[in-house]
């Protein structure tokens, strides 16, 4: 059986730090039409930013690199018009 730990609520504000940070990521590769890349990140956290921004209809979300350094990318979505 697989145990999980969740020392003091840690797990909920680590989630709520990195929707916020993915938010205001989102939003500023949206603005800029750039690309903006994350920290590297653990494959659940990076799995949270993916989750999180999946349906933004503004962004786009891939893992680039290697593990132990493999990190979020967020792509402004491109238009067809």
């Amino acid at each position: 059986p697989r145990v999980v730990v969740d020392a003091a609520g840690y797990r909920g504000r680590r989630e709520a730090t990195l929707q916020a940070i993915a938010q205001r990521s989102a939003e500023r590769a949206a603005a800029t039409g750039h690309r903006v890349e994350l920290d590297p990140m653990t494959a659940v956290e990076r799995k949270v930013v993916h989750e999180y921004l999946k349906e933004d209809p503004d962004v786009e979300t891939a893992s680039e690199g290697s593990e132990p350094h493999r990190f979020v990318v967020i792509f402004p979505r491109r238009t067809v018009d």
